[in-house]
């Protein structure tokens, strides 16, 4: 018959939550286990018709990865806007390290990666919105700006050097946060 999907609410007697887990990255949000041992769901809690489940989730996932695509475009951002205000304030035989070449191509090539990948973004929300079908062009989203979050993670603790690997700077936190988007 296939898989069917369920609401489960938490208050179903044997549902519970595991212990919240200690994670690398985007701690401020919550994850745990969630632990069912004999719980009974009412047939009125169905979502959608019997057998029918695992479309509901691939559904899900499609408007999820436009989700984690913005998430990595946040991030992206961030690392872009870290880098580039640190390039400006540090000086080097008395410049900002700014004016120096190998510093701007550091900071177009991140640009452009998150540029690209955000409009990937667009054109998946756009077809999303127009309910055209666009599950290839939210894997496409997700896979590029997942990756230009990591890189301009990467590049702005490049651009910062030393001080990028310390937690006082957000560089830092950017590059431990651009790594979950590329596992969802």
């Amino acid at each position: 018959k296939g898989i069917s999907a369920f609401i489960v609410p938490h208050s179903s007697e044997g549902f519970s939550l595991g212990a919240k887990e200690d994670k690398l990255g985007i701690r401020a949000s919550s994850t745990a286990n969630l632990i069912m041992e004999n719980v009974r769901i009412p047939h009125e809690n169905l979502l959608g018709e019997p057998g029918q489940g695992f479309k509901i989730a691939m559904q899900t996932l499609d408007g999820g990865r436009i989700g984690v695509a913005g998430q990595a475009l946040g991030i992206a951002s961030a690392s872009i806007d870290c880098a580039a205000k640190y390039a400006l304030e540090r000086k080097a035989f008395g410049k900002p390290i700014a004016d120096l070449q190998s510093i701007q191509n550091k900071l177009s090539a991140m640009v452009v990666a998150r540029d690209s990948a955000r409009l990937l973004t667009w054109r998946a929300a756009l077809m999303k919105d127009n309910d055209e079908k666009y599950t290839r062009e939210a894997a496409m989203a997700k896979l590029a700006a997942s990756e230009a979050a990591t890189m301009c993670a990467h590049q702005a603790i490049q651009v910062l050097g030393g001080m990028g690997y310390v937690t006082e700077m957000p560089a830092e936190r950017h590059y431990r946060d651009a790594r979950i988007t590329e596992i969802y």
